[in-house]
């Protein structure tokens, strides 16, 4: 350090650090910060990872429940063709004991303008792969409502 760089830092009031603490000290201080704040860390990252999949697992069967609900508004389909398109669709996206249930009863007479509710279930045990305690014994839903259609 020149000596016109000490006058003016001491003109300023400010003066170069210098720590009298040992570098192995700085690094047990690393050390202890890593040992505290990565098992937050990686709590973090896992709960992000099990939820994610949470929400992926409904929108699947919300789709599957849409799917059906498009076939369901159309003239002329019966409960029984309703129930087999979600059946497909649950099955191409992989969910495990999916039901659907369909309100009023749909029968190919059921007139045009009928409010029709679909509400698909599925338990989690069945559908989650990872270990978790906070979703299991739970049923995942999704409901989806459509109007009977003239066409």
């Amino acid at each position: 350090m020149s000596r016109n760089s000490s006058i003016e830092n001491a003109a300023m009031g400010t003066q170069p650090r210098i720590s009298n603490q040992p570098k192995d000290f700085r690094r047990g201080t690393a050390t202890v910060e890593l040992a505290l704040c990565l098992p937050v860390i990686v709590l973090l990252l896992f709960g992000a990872i099990e939820v994610a999949h949470f929400i992926h697992l409904k929108q699947d069967l919300t789709v599957c429940a849409y799917e059906a609900g498009k076939v369901a508004n159309r003239r002329g389909t019966t409960q029984a063709d309703v129930v087999a398109r979600f059946q497909e669709i649950a099955g191409a996206k992989g969910l495990e004991k999916a039901t659907v249930t369909i309100t009023p009863l749909l029968t190919a007479l059921t007139p045009s303008g009928t409010e029709i509710s679909l509400t698909a279930q599925a338990p989690a045990n069945d559908n989650y792969e990872l270990p978790s305690t906070y979703f299991r014994n739970r049923t995942l839903q999704a409901t989806v409502v459509v109007i009977r259609q003239q066409y």
